[in-house]
């Protein structure tokens, strides 16, 4: 009968949504990299381990990527567990930001460096110049009953050179290897080295000096990473430059807050990335063209 037909027509209308969300979706960069090989290889849907995000669920979409889980070019942007409640600011050579970390805290850190104030949606907090050096910021929770004091130096390279973080677009970094480690006034200063990839799979070699705080109350962390090419590391004077920011990382204070360190707290949750009066840069890097300064 036309009702029956009609009825029919409606509830395979209702069922479409419903279908729609079972059919698995393509898979981000870093979530191939990080997934079951059978699941990266497109012969094992990501639903068979129970999870439909795409990752074979081992990882569900990190709090930062659900601020702006891709650049314009499609590039993911890094996970660095940074939490906002406000714009970066730099004023003269100091950049400042508050962040929200584990405890109830608000905290407001602050570094100097030369270095320019990266805008865009593929950064959170971080200087840089169009030669590659860098300096950004991170947010780790310490593992439980740790300390800054206690954690093996190794503990530094598996926070910085995961496939999630800030040179793992194209595949986590290698070679990582702890140079020098030093503690003073509460500050943990850790020298490293490491070989990134670009996106045609070019190495490029670079060095860095991680820096790292704990704000009083909070058990997470707060990392300044300051790094450049190994070919730039001495003959152009990224090392100094480094050195410099990573030793004014500083806690300037801390207040309460009933945010909790996730995504939604974000100031930036919910908005788009894209260029802001056409200053902003929404596009990482390209680190293919130091590994031919390597190479020198």
């Amino acid at each position: 009968s036309v009702a029956g037909h009609r009825s029919t027509s409606m509830a395979l209308l209702l069922l479409l949504p419903l279908a729609a969300s079972l059919v698995p979706q393509p898979m981000r960069r870093r979530a191939v990299l990080s997934a079951p090989p059978l699941v990266a290889a497109g012969l094992l849907s990501p639903l068979a381990f129970g999870c439909g995000c795409g990752c074979g669920g081992l990882i569900h979409p990190p709090s930062a990527l659900a601020i702006s889980a891709t650049t314009m070019t499609g590039k993911t942007r890094p996970d660095l567990g940074v939490v906002l409640v406000d714009q970066v600011s730099q004023q003269g050579q100091t950049l400042s930001a508050d962040l929200v970390v584990a405890g109830g805290l608000i905290c407001s850190v602050a570094f100097d460096s030369k270095w320019k104030l990266a805008e865009g949606g593929y950064y959170d907090v971080e200087a840089n110049t169009r030669d590659g050096e860098a300096a950004f910021l991170q947010r780790v929770a310490l593992p439980k009953g740790s300390t800054l004091d206690s954690l093996p130096a190794k503990w530094f390279t598996s926070a910085v050179l995961g496939v999630d973080g800030r040179y793992g677009a194209y595949g986590a970094p290698v070679d990582g290897k702890v140079i020098a480690d030093v503690t003073s006034s509460g500050k943990r200063l850790v020298d490293i080295s490491f070989t990134s990839l670009s996106p045609g799979g070019a190495e490029s070699s670079r060095k860095a000096v991680v820096s790292a705080v704990q704000p009083a109350g909070s058990t997470d962390a707060l990392l300044l990473v300051a790094g450049a090419s190994a070919a730039r590391w001495k003959k152009s004077g990224a090392e100094a430059d480094a050195r410099a920011a990573a030793q004014s990382l500083r806690v300037v204070g801390t207040r309460k807050t009933a945010l909790a360190p996730e995504a939604p707290s974000d100031y930036r949750f919910g908005k788009t990335t894209g260029p802001s009066s056409m200053k902003s840069r929404n596009d990482g890097p390209d680190y293919s063209k130091y590994a031919a300064d390597d190479a020198d």
